[in-house]
């Protein structure tokens, strides 16, 4: 099971106890909390002492439940519903279920109208207003009407598949709209669905019944579902060993070992916070608001990766927590170092460093702090084609982070627009890594020889294209250029060859690309390279320096340029 955890097939689980110990002598406990059921410890006299002659009276007392719903549905908008996902609840009898549901419409509806009053966690009211509950119980003949409303199996198959989808969802008429569904044997073996976060436990269930319910919740769905939570109404969490005493030691220890408890999370969140925390410390960064140290520190990828590494984790685990008070104690912190992720980011354009993969409940949150601080998220960073560029960079303050800036936005520029036009983009390429071994260290100077690049490329942008379209057609023409003259002035004749010469292969690959599944064709693709060197074997053409010696690598250059730009020749208008 550790294993199966290890390797990313299930999560591990949080277990949660919400009852008092009934065999820990504490009276404000046993006030406080729910009771303590599993155990046999004075039972009849705990329970007398509250007015309930049996376990089956207290558990499904209106009044029991209706305090246990609007408990479950507390934890569930604050801990799970933020991030997206359901929750299921396991009642001890089908009477029970059916209470369940009444009193947990009740507290969402109470809930619903408390957030509009005051929502500092940004949740969705709208969702919450919209979202349904259903009870999913076997039926018999003798049934009374208040239980057999739920034992309808049709009905059961549409509430399944709603509770299912996402929120918000809709497939073949049915709306993921059910967020929590009651149930009291069913569904509690080989139901699977990973969009069910935690499972809310009122029932006495022991051995190979609690292993299999519990599993309900491990399954992997998205990475905003680090683990899943089971909460314990009835006091299992207290006597696991005897719960699953039908097992070996061994097989116990197994099970435990998938299990974690809120105080471990805790101590988990602080461990991730004191690593993050030292990191900077230890590289000198004791001023969380001076982006320009983090920058300049980030230039080494090995120490970016390193941190990001640490903030991921810790995110992970602030995740699992939130909004408990120890989360709350480093959310100011954690709110910083998403503002420096996010800023290095941009700066770097490295979309590692952004807010991909911030779980929903914290990104609301998030959200919210960096617009405060004037951060955009959504808006790109700025082009070194953008006549404002040059501005943006003199904010820095440090000669390093100037330079960092404009040659990461120069590496960006090369990968994404230059993309389509190999030539070009390898010889700015070159001319980049020179200028970084040849002025090593010396910021200055590198800021200095990156700003004239970076003019170069703008240049680039403008040169003549002599009626060839620029995306389309002008990488071939620069690859036949580099592939003929290398870096001659070419004249006019020169030039008008090239032209023609570009015009007569694209129209040949353009051809050939309309085909459909032309690149899965071997025949198809040795035909083009075929009519590929009759051009070039043209009178008009052969006579141009290197053609025809060089046609195999020329015609191996044109069909991998082809490939790469296929949609573009295609498409682009």
């Amino acid at each position: 099971m550790r294993q199966s955890i290890e390797d990313g097939v299930t999560l591990e689980i949080v277990y949660e106890g919400r009852t008092h110990n009934a065999e820990v002598a504490d009276t404000a406990g046993m006030d406080a909390a729910f009771q303590d059921v599993f155990s046999d410890y004075k039972v009849q006299e705990r329970l007398a002492i509250l007015g309930y002659g049996s376990r089956d009276a207290y558990l499904e007392s209106k009044t029991t439940i209706a305090a246990k719903a609007k408990d479950m549905v507390t934890h569930y908008l604050t801990h799970v519903f933020p991030n997206g996902y359901k929750a299921q609840i396991v009642a001890t009898s089908r009477e029970a279920a059916v209470r369940y549901k009444k009193y947990v419409d009740a507290a969402l509806v109470e809930a619903a109208a408390a957030l509009e009053k005051s929502n500092p966690e940004k949740l969705d009211i709208e969702m919450v207003k919209r979202m349904k509950t259903d009870v999913i119980i076997s039926g018999s003949h003798n049934d009374e009407l208040h239980l057999k409303a739920y034992t309808d199996g049709t009905k059961h198959e549409t509430t399944i598949k709603s509770f299912k989808l996402p929120f918000g969802s809709e497939e073949e008429g049915i709306k993921g709209d059910i967020g929590i569904v009651i149930v009291n044997n069913m569904l509690l073996t080989g139901f699977d669905a990973p969009v069910e976060q935690v499972m809310y436990l009122d029932k006495i269930i022991v051995a190979h019944g609690l292993l299999q319910a519990i599993a309900r919740v491990n399954r992997v769905s998205g990475p905003a579902k680090d683990k899943g939570f089971v909460v314990d109404y009835v006091g299992v969490g207290h006597h696991l060993k005897k719960a699953l005493d039908s097992y070996d030691e061994r097989e116990q220890n197994e099970v435990l070992d998938v299990l974690s408890f809120p105080e471990e999370e805790l101590r988990e969140l602080r461990a991730r916070y004191a690593a993050i925390m030292e990191f900077l410390k230890k590289q000198g960064l004791t001023d969380l608001t001076d982006h320009d140290a983090f920058f300049d520190l980030f230039y080494d990828e090995d120490l970016r990766f390193e941190f990001m590494s640490l903030f991921r984790k810790f995110t992970k685990c602030l995740n699992v927590v939130f909004p408990s008070k120890e989360a709350l104690n480093v959310m100011g912190d954690y709110q910083t170092l998403m503002e420096i992720n996010v800023l290095a980011g941009k700066h770097f354009r490295d979309e590692r460093l952004s807010m991909k993969g911030i779980p929903p409940k914290l990104r609301k949150i998030t959200d919210a702090f960096l617009e405060s601080r004037g951060i955009e998220v959504k808006v790109e960073p700025i082009s070194i084609l953008d006549e404002d560029f040059q501005k943006e960079v003199n904010s820095r303050t440090r000669t390093k982070t100037k330079a960092a800036e404009i040659e990461h936005a120069i590496r960006h520029h090369l990968d994404v627009e230059l993309d389509d036009d190999p030539d070009l983009q390898a010889s700015f390429a070159e001319a980049l890594k020179k200028i970084l071994e040849e002025f090593k260290d010396n910021w200055n100077k590198i800021a200095e020889e990156l700003e004239k690049l970076r003019q170069r490329i703008i240049d680039a942008g403008k040169e003549p294209t002599y009626g060839l379209h620029r995306k389309k057609q002008m990488p071939m023409f620069r690859m036949l250029r580099k592939e003929t003259f290398g870096d001659a002035e070419l004249d006019d004749d020169a030039i008008s060859s090239l032209v023609s010469l570009t015009q007569n292969l694209f129209n040949e690959v353009e051809r050939e690309l309309k085909l459909t599944g032309f690149w899965e064709s071997i025949p198809a693709r040795n035909k083009l390279k075929a009519d590929i060197q009759k051009v070039l074997l043209q009178a008009e053409f052969a006579k141009l320096p290197r053609l025809v010696k060089n046609r195999a690598h020329i015609i191996s250059r044109l069909m991998e340029i082809a490939e790469k730009n296929n949609d573009t020749i295609l498409y682009a208008s």
